[in-house]
């Protein structure tokens, strides 16, 4: 029978390679698609690792805290570069003067195909190949790094399933292409304690050294009246202690793991890159956690490519699906009305249709759990209210773009200024930023002598 330590074997042994294969081929026929994950799902239920589980008492069904920490870290085509991280982390662990024991590396094996390039030389294992080399090494042995293979293309799925299957305290997700500075462990986990939330690290990118603050990526800047996005920018509250963000981007990410499984963790729906990281670190703060960094606790990006197809379709997608989770439904018309400026209505209400379906459970659950809404978080914007408390200083790390936008919604299409005309939450939410966000406006004092009709 089949262990709960095994269980990254599980996708091979019940035969999902084929299909994976068959996945990556097909077209992107949403019938086909929706077949394959109905077959791949059907064939995970019914494997002995899902029986063993459910046939298990309850008290064993949780995973005890058998490391401090387990490192998960999503990789689809992304040899060698992984292997790098992987030796990263390993020593600026131990640089932080943790036991080796006390740390665990979860490899999310994400789809990858380059076992099927040419490029890749199975006799060269130490510069060119797939995940599937470590298999056979010491450290997966010793037990210090372990396989999984999800059959889902996506990162926010295989992070959800390495927390899953991890056995450590502390959750560190990390990209594959990383490296990291000694000190980063120790002032993550500190922060951690300190907070009770999720933490990131600043990131600086491959090339930059040594560090230096115009130079580091330390937050997000909510970006809302056009898109639903964050991006990024280098404030530090103070260059030598943690402090509060908002947001910021998820290469390297640390959470305890009982409150990232309690909270949820990232949206299982997620179509290639971009908005998992707001919704995320919105969730955090609408449950009445937090978000932090240390600008002393400094990730190298190596900026590698992403390892599969990126469509901007699928961006607008999941801006859609985070928005109508966090229950944003005043600017997640609003994205939609502006994303109409250019793209077909039909497509642009297929997808916001899909979208409240994939996440109706999600929206559902983050409402029950919420202790205050997405516009209350923009009125009190705790991270800065904490940062005040504790250093005398902070940040808002907020954008508004209203009447910038309202300039451009004039040279839309009818159709599309007809839609504003006829919204009563988009009355509501320029009411909203114009007696709570004022301040905050894009280039407000250009537009106070303008009378911008749409």
């Amino acid at each position: 029978m089949l262990t709960k330590n095994t269980n990254y074997y599980v996708l091979i042994v019940i035969g999902l390679k084929d299909l994976l294969i068959t996945k990556l081929n097909m077209s992107r026929d949403p019938n086909r698609i929706q077949s394959v994950i109905d077959k791949l799902n059907h064939n995970f239920i019914n494997s002995p690792y899902k029986l063993d589980i459910e046939l298990c008492p309850e008290e064993d069904t949780i995973v005890k805290d058998n490391y401090l920490l387990s490192v998960v870290i999503p990789a689809r085509n992304e040899f060698p570069n992984l292997t790098h991280t992987m030796y990263s982390i390993f020593h600026a662990w131990e640089a932080d003067g943790f036991d080796p024991k006390d740390l665990e590396i979860i490899i999310v094996n994400n789809t990858s195909t380059d076992w099927h390039d040419e490029k890749w030389e199975w006799k060269k294992p130490g510069d060119k190949g797939t995940t599937d080399y470590l298999v056979s090494r010491g450290a997966f042995w010793a037990r210090k790094i372990r396989i999984h293979y999800d059959p889902i293309a996506g990162n926010h799925s295989a992070r959800n399933k390495g927390a899953e299957i991890a056995q450590g305290k502390y959750l560190f997700f990390s990209d594959a292409h990383m490296a990291y500075r000694p000190g980063f462990f120790k002032l993550m986990l500190d922060t951690i304690d300190k907070t009770g939330g999720m933490f990131h690290g600043t990131i600086a990118w491959m090339g930059a050294y040594p560090p230096h603050p115009s130079g580091i990526g330390c937050g997000y800047t909510l970006k809302l009246g056009e898109e639903i996005k964050g991006t990024w920018n280098n404030y530090q509250v103070l260059p030598d202690k943690f402090f509060y963000i908002p947001a910021l981007g998820h290469c390297s990410v640390g959470v305890r793991r009982d409150q990232f499984l309690n909270f949820g963790g990232y949206p299982d729906v997620h179509r290639s890159y971009g908005g998992g990281e707001f919704y995320i670190n919105m969730k955090w703060w609408m449950f009445g956690s937090s978000v932090s960094t240390h600008p002393q606790a400094i990730g190298y990006h190596l900026a590698s490519g992403r390892g599969y197809s990126w469509h901007h379709d699928d961006y607008i997608h999941n801006v859609l699906n985070i928005g109508y989770a966090l229950g944003m439904d005043d600017w997640l018309e609003r994205t939609y009305i502006n994303c109409l400026r250019k793209n077909n209505k039909e497509l642009m209400d297929m997808m916001m249709a899909e979208a409240k379906t994939e996440m109706a459970e999600d929206r559902e659950f983050i409402a029950k759990k919420s202790k205050k809404t997405f516009n209350q978080l923009l009125t009190e914007r705790p991270w800065e209210k904490q940062n005040i408390e504790l250093y005398g200083k902070g940040t808002p790390g907020i954008q508004i773009f209203h009447y910038s936008w309202l300039e451009l919604l004039q040279q839309a299409p009818e159709c599309v200024k007809e839609v504003y005309r006829n919204s009563t939450l988009q009355k509501k939410l320029a009411d909203f930023i114009e007696a709570e966000l004022s301040e905050f406006i894009y280039k407000k004092n250009d537009y106070k002598d303008k009378k911008i009709i749409v």
